[in-house]
């Protein structure tokens, strides 16, 4: 049961990994069909830095899909619509722990933070999934021009959200994401699964 801690007054949720499942080896897989490379080779052609870019809003989802399509070996015939099919496929259910935000709303301000771009936020999760339209607001990488686990956007993220970091909670699947939180002053939690996120609520004082 959620209870009142009048030290916090803001929890930030990630999405890919935390409210969303995400599956990216579907993607690949789904690429690696229709290219007719192996999955490693796809995997392996897949451009971290050119990503990294995209998710800081510095390129056109075009731009993306070029980045990505040169970056394979060889002269693929990979079409813009076939790869943005494949690009949604990342996307899966919502988790449970959909119901634990729907709890600490009653007592607590709940924002996204995610690393995350326009592709992804305008053509799915808006329109395909309950909650984003739940939330107080959100902080998206792409439109911030800034990424976790810098400092500066969880810095951002506080001033957007109105919340000193100490007054706030951060849960993120990616123990690096947490980190960058902690140096903040930000309350950190690395969900694992529900089991440890309800003892790290329990600890923190939020949930009875």
């Amino acid at each position: 049961m959620v209870k009142k801690n009048k030290n916090i007054k803001v929890i930030f949720f990630d999405i890919g990994g935390v409210l969303l499942h995400i599956y990216p080896d579907k993607m690949i897989n789904r690429i690696s069909d229709i290219t007719g490379l192996s999955y490693d080779r796809v995997r392996l052609s897949f451009p971290e830095k050119g990503h990294d870019i995209y998710e800081k809003g510095q390129m056109t989802n075009q731009e993306w899909f070029y980045t990505f399509k040169s970056a394979l070996p060889g002269n693929i015939d990979l079409k813009e619509n076939e790869f943005w099919g494949a690009w949604a496929m990342i996307l899966g259910e919502e988790s449970k722990v959909i119901d634990i935000l729907l709890e600490l709303k009653k007592y607590y301000k709940v924002w996204l933070l995610s690393n995350t771009n326009p592709k992804h936020i305008q053509d799915e999760l808006d329109n395909k999934f309950v909650f984003p339209h739940l939330v107080d607001g959100a902080i998206y990488s792409y439109e911030v021009g800034l990424r976790k686990p810098h400092k500066s956007i969880y810095i951002k993220a506080c001033e957007l959200a109105k919340v000193d970091p100490v007054e706030s909670v951060f849960i993120d699947d990616l123990i690096e994401n947490i980190d960058g939180a902690k140096k903040v002053g930000i309350n950190g939690i690395h969900y694992t699964d529900m089991e440890t996120l309800y003892k790290s609520l329990k600890q923190l004082g939020i949930i009875k």
